[in-house]
């Protein structure tokens, strides 16, 4: 039993009352057990049942039937009604699954594919369901390989000053150029890392690469103001030995101060705020910036905001795809905000000139998006500042 999206609720009330959460909806199932049944938390939002007092098919399947509705059930909790989902798998013993191990490896599987379906569902298991389990096990063991197999690489996105849509930056992105499967997307591998909490590994590579390019496109081009931010997950802000790799990652670079930004989601720095703001001062003390990206899509406390030590804001694009005539309103509300608090903004996704001069009537000081130029390879990115530095010239 695996509870869907669950870390949306960790994200947005924090861990404590993701566990109380758990607590509740483990109430709920016991309730539906009889003495001969077995529930457990095999670990974070995923338990185990072994359901002993049903031995039919179709009570076995009503009993899942009950379960799922029991945890759709609305909660109520601090003033607030949440509703969740919960994508089961069921597998019955038979004497070729020798082992208790066995059994709960093919009910992962099955909830695998129920979340595939898009959760809020029960799967049965499947021997086929092995195949894409093994399939899933690999592409993990590829990924642990990659970056000693040169198949990681960055490409960079520009983004632009609005007041003369000069190139301000650039944010480093990590693809993965699988040897058989081709590119596979970051939202794809990503999450695969942090699974199998590889994900240190990758961010330290994004970060020495990305650092190295700076430090090269400054001393190259000799703009000590140009900036590159690196995105953070979760798992990277909470390992305790990130302060150290920064550390030894600028005493290698020698950028700029100021000008190597580390870039941070919402709901990462959320999800331990406290853990959170003493590691991020930390790294803000050594020249370090800090990004805070998709700001108004989570779910973070503006007292908290005001305590952590960023110096750049971005906006998500889901605000100016707004069709809403007061979309400008709302924007010129976050901008205005953001300077108060000494941020610089950074405004996601523009589609058409128009969004950028009223951006910039609002005093919105960068820009990011396919408008202004596609992720490229470093190469290129240099090529772009050399171009852009002879044409200062001649002007």
């Amino acid at each position: 039993i695996d509870i869907d999206r669950f870390k949306q609720v960790n994200d947005g009330l924090g861990m404590s009352a993701g566990d109380t959460i758990l607590l509740t909806l483990a109430r709920r199932i016991i309730r539906l057990t009889k003495p001969q049944d077995t529930l457990a938390r095999l670990g974070g939002d995923q338990f185990g049942l072994i359901l002993l007092s049903e031995t039919e098919p179709a009570r076995i399947a009503a009993f899942a039937e009950a379960v799922k509705a029991a945890i759709r059930a609305p909660i109520t909790f601090a003033k607030r009604e949440i509703i969740l989902t919960a994508s089961l798998g069921l597998v019955s013993w038979t004497s070729v699954q020798a082992t208790g191990e066995d059994l709960v490896k093919d009910a992962e599987l099955a909830v695998f594919q129920a979340k595939r379906f898009g959760g809020d569902r029960i799967e049965p298991f499947r021997p086929a369901f092995r195949s894409v389990g093994s399939d899933r096990l690999q592409l993990e063991s590829d990924l642990r390989r990659a970056v000693e197999r040169n198949e990681l690489s960055i490409v960079y996105q520009p983004i632009v000053q609005l007041s003369d849509m000069t190139v301000a930056g650039f944010e480093a992105l990590l693809r993965w150029e699988h040897p058989r499967r081709g590119s596979i997307p970051p939202v794809e591998f990503i999450p695969l890392a942090e699974g199998c909490n590889i994900i240190g590994q990758l961010g330290q590579f994004a970060m020495s690469q990305a650092a190295a390019q700076l430090s090269l496109w400054q001393k190259t081009t000799g703009n000590s103001t140009v900036f590159m931010s690196v995105n953070l997950s979760s798992r990277q802000i909470l390992r305790r030995d990130l302060v150290q790799e920064v550390r030894n990652i600028l005493a290698n670079s020698q950028v700029a101060k100021g000008t190597f930004k580390l870039e941070l989601t919402e709901s990462a720095v959320m999800e331990n705020p406290e853990q959170a703001v003493f590691i991020l001062d930390k790294i803000r003390s050594m020249g370090i910036g800090l990004s805070l990206d998709d700001f108004g899509t989570g779910h973070s406390s503006l007292a908290y905001l005001s305590r952590f030590p960023f110096d750049l804001l971005k906006i998500d694009k889901t605000f100016l795809h707004d069709e809403s005539p007061k979309k400008f309103v709302l924007l010129k509300s976050m901008i205005n905000m953001a300077h108060e608090l000494g941020l610089k903004v950074v405004v996601e996704g523009i589609e058409t000139d128009r969004d950028a001069l009223q951006l910039r009537q609002l005093h919105c000081e960068f820009a990011q998006s396919y408008l202004f130029g596609e992720p490229m390879s470093a190469e290129n990115a240099l090529r772009l500042l050399r171009e852009q530095n002879t044409a200062a010239v001649r002007a």
